[in-house]
């Protein structure tokens, strides 16, 4: 990357915006809260089906989907606190290590995710 023309005010109000879609820990906004109440419901769905396979069927589709959804966020995290890192480093004018904090932001985590796995979530059956 030979030279950098970035305006931080207009990065930090994308990141900002970004997060907002992604909500909080809490599951309050965005998509979080959005995972919380597909959760509850999923959860209703299984005690009330009456049928094991039924709620066999909901607990595999839970639980592969809120890994997929829960490593999506990760993905998202780690993109927003990479930006954020190489936007720092760009400020203060290193530019070196603006550059490294960009790339480590699109690297995959080093450990292996299970499927499922981090999300918190735990399978809607028992």
């Amino acid at each position: 990357m030979s030279s950098w023309d970035i305006d931080p005010v207009q990065v930090g109000g994308v990141l900002e915006a970004t997060l907002g879609h992604l909500g909080d820990e809490e599951g309050g906004s965005g998509l979080t809260r959005e995972l919380s109440q597909l959760e509850t419901h999923l959860g209703n769905a299984v005690e009330e089906c009456g049928s094991g396979i039924v709620s066999d069927a909901l607990g595999r589709f839970a639980e592969h989907y809120f890994g997929v959804l829960g490593d999506m966020a990760g993905t998202t995290l780690r993109a927003v606190e990479g930006a954020y890192e190489a936007t720092t480093h760009y400020m203060e004018g290193n530019l070196e290590m603006a550059a490294e904090a960009q790339a480590n932001a699109a690297k995959e985590p080093a450990t292996e995710v299970t499927p499922g796995a981090g999300s918190g979530h735990q399978p809607l059956y028992h």
